[in-house]
């Protein structure tokens, strides 16, 4: 099987995350109510929790450009957009689809990321010289090595065999 690069970003992935919800450790949501890109200002990001209720709200800051706030960093801080590690851009709450994998954290903010992410790693050939900003690009060397192919398969399938319900964590 052959991955063709698709040059996505990262925060094309952002529509919506699976977190575990902060008050009963059950799965829950982040969603946009607007557009999903991080940069637009103005649009409330919404946390709920089907099991147990809880929800809050959350609109970035801007900055004088009326630019939201952003931030690439693996330190989640409150009032801005967090991108680039296992918890969501808004709230800050821990990733639902995690699971230790070779010595490291495998996380994916839903299931299309997931997806996205096993199709890469399926692949036996894959295409060179991937957009520098995109997932594949992106991806840890312990994911991206064939050593490790199977082990992190196995925690992609254990990661959605999670997200459909069929185990809880």
């Amino acid at each position: 099987m052959k991955f063709k690069n698709q040059h996505r970003m990262l925060v094309s992935f952002g529509a919506y995350f699976l977190v575990v919800c902060p008050n009963c450790s059950g799965k829950a949501k982040v969603i946009s109510l607007g557009a999903p890109s991080p940069y637009i200002t103005g649009i409330t990001r919404r946390f709920f929790c089907s099991e147990c209720g809880s929800h809050k709200e959350f609109v970035p800051r801007k900055n004088c450009y009326n630019e939201a706030v952003i931030r690439y960093s693996k330190n989640w801080e409150e009032g801005y957009i967090n991108i680039g590690g296992p918890f969501d851009w808004f709230f800050g709450y821990s990733l639902y689809l995690q699971i230790p994998c070779c010595g490291q954290t495998l996380w994916a903010y839903n299931l299309e990321h997931l997806e996205y992410v096993e199709s890469y790693v399926a692949a036996e050939l894959r295409e060179d010289h991937p957009y520098y900003l995109s997932v594949e690009s992106r991806l840890p060397a312990w994911m991206k090595s064939a050593k490790n192919r199977h082990d992190v398969l196995k925690a992609i399938g254990k990661l959605k065999i999670k997200e459909s319900g069929l185990i809880k964590s």
